[in-house]
């Protein structure tokens, strides 16, 4: 992919028929980052397990230094609507198009809606902008089974180092 840009709209949507996003994107299954991996994490601060994402229900907890099984994950995005500066060829987006940006991938790519297809777009200096938040699946030595917001609160996630 080329590298380059794309510029926050702040205009209103299309109304030509734009094929827009879900209001909040569940990427499942996302670990989003270059070399990242749900396996043995090693908690770096207490957590609290919930029943689901966004659940309420406390179904566990995590000490620090407790090596949980980090089984799955999904990213909960609220897609930004930019308009594109220039072609992304390999995604088919050309300079005008409406992306929404959906969360960070890793390696300077993320992953964006266009025209109702999920892509990878590379260097989005807008991008910065997108709110996500990414929940983790965990399964504690005690058997517990729960999710929780990943905040940089485990450790050996990344397989590359």
């Amino acid at each position: 992919m080329l590298p380059g840009v794309l510029i926050a709209s702040v205009t209103a949507a299309q109304t030509t028929g734009e094929k827009k996003p879900p209001n909040v994107y569940i990427d499942k299954g996302a670990c989003p980052f270059e070399c990242c991996t749900y396996r043995e994490w090693v908690a770096r601060t207490d957590v609290t397990l919930l029943d689901s994402p966004n659940g309420k229900k406390v179904v566990g907890h995590i000490k620090k230094g407790e090596r949980v099984l980090a089984l799955t994950g999904e990213v909960h995005s609220v897609p930004l609507r930019v308009i594109a500066q220039q072609d992304y060829p390999e995604a088919k987006i050309k300079a005008g198009d409406t992306v929404y940006i959906l969360h960070y991938e890793g390696e300077g790519f993320w992953k964006a809606w266009h025209d109702g297809t999920v892509v990878d777009v590379e260097d989005l200096s807008e991008a910065a902008k997108q709110k996500s938040t990414w929940w983790v699946k965990l399964k504690t030595r005690s058997g517990a089974i729960g999710w929780a917001v990943e905040h940089h609160n485990f450790g050996n996630q990344d397989a590359c180092g």
